[in-house]
């Protein structure tokens, strides 16, 4: 087989593709050195590694049979074209667990005011027991609180364990209601776990039924809670956060994942409304994963993904193509 890789290789990634050609003779693997040297070969691939193709990449890929994306998210695949073609489609999660330690820290973050006494102590401004108890003397403890968790993938699930330890109450949001270690209660439906947590954290996949999940309605029925996004972006309708934020429904929000990125726009700022600029609000630059075990965990994934379909034809992991996730 050829397995084509177009996609970002750093140095971890390159010693492991390694081991594949050592394991594997008799296959070839294309690491391209440019992007035309990359389009020539997607005739002969048929195995391609990358998280963005387009609908021509794809058909112009006569022989291939399956793409592996090296990261969670396939949000950026024509699934239309793909399930014409029969394409399989494989993601990995193998840095599910250090995105769930990036969305607990956002909450703790949050809801500590962590970020919020910062600012102000630089600026010679105290809270708490020097200064009196007012209301924003006060931080929230995260101690046996009502939590949500919308998605129960390997984030979600993560997030649940690492939750455990806080004696937190916790219901989670997935389509089908089989039970699932460590949370006690599941739902089918989102309003209900909106309506059940003081906490509630976002880890849906990105799909057409998911996009603006979190529309403005919801937003009203999250008077008093807490938001953590770590999912994607546009899950959550951008305006209906602003609207959350600058009319003090929301406690707090800690978003990791946004609207707009340097790569695709000329910004700065991730959001067209100034989120950024609420004292209850923690933005993280979309880094969930980005620690150097989210990303060991992330390739080592994706090489087993590899390895599993050059000796079964399927990798391990795969996409569901109705779905799409």
């Amino acid at each position: 087989m050829t397995v084509l890789f177009l996609t970002k290789l750093n140095d971890y990634f390159k010693s492991r593709v390694d081991d594949l050609i050592k394991e594997f003779p008799n296959d070839r693997f294309v690491i391209p050195q440019n992007r035309a040297e990359g389009e020539e070969f997607l005739k002969v691939a048929e195995i391609i590694v990358s998280g963005s193709l387009t609908s021509e990449q794809i058909e112009r890929g006569e022989k291939l049979r399956c793409i592996i994306v090296p990261w969670a998210g396939v949000n950026e695949l024509p699934f239309e074209t793909i399930r014409k073609r029969g394409v399989i489609v494989s993601n990995n999660h193998g840095n599910g667990k250090i995105v769930a330690e990036r969305a607990v820290a956002l909450a703790l973050s949050v809801m500590g005011r962590i970020v919020e006494y910062h600012n102000d102590l630089s600026k010679g401004v105290w809270h708490g027991f020097e200064v009196g108890s007012k209301s924003e003397d006060f931080w929230y403890s995260l101690q046996g609180k009502r939590v949500s968790i919308l998605g129960l993938g390997t984030i979600g699930r993560h997030i649940a364990h690492l939750l455990s330890v806080f004696d937190c109450e916790i219901m989670g949001y997935k389509r089908n209601v089989e039970q699932v270690d460590g949370i006690r209660y599941i739902t089918n439906n989102i309003d209900e776990a909106i309506a059940f947590g003081k906490v509630i954290f976002v880890a849906l996949p990105l799909t057409k039924e998911t996009k603006g999940i979190i529309n403005r309605e919801r937003i009203e029925a999250m008077s008093g809670k807490f938001l953590i996004n770590v999912g994607r972006g546009t899950l959550i309708d951008e305006e209906a956060l602003y609207y959350g934020l600058k009319n003090h429904i929301l406690a707090g929000a800690g978003i990791d994942t946004w609207y707009l990125y340097p790569r695709e726009y000329d910004v700065q700022l991730p959001s067209k409304y100034p989120i950024h600029t609420f004292p209850n609000v923690v933005i993280s630059p979309h880094v969930g994963g980005f620690t150097v075990e989210g990303l060991v965990g992330r390739i080592d994934e994706t090489i087993e993904n590899i390895r599993h379909a050059l000796v079964t034809g399927r990798p391990k992991t795969v996409v569901d193509l109705e779905n799409e996730y």
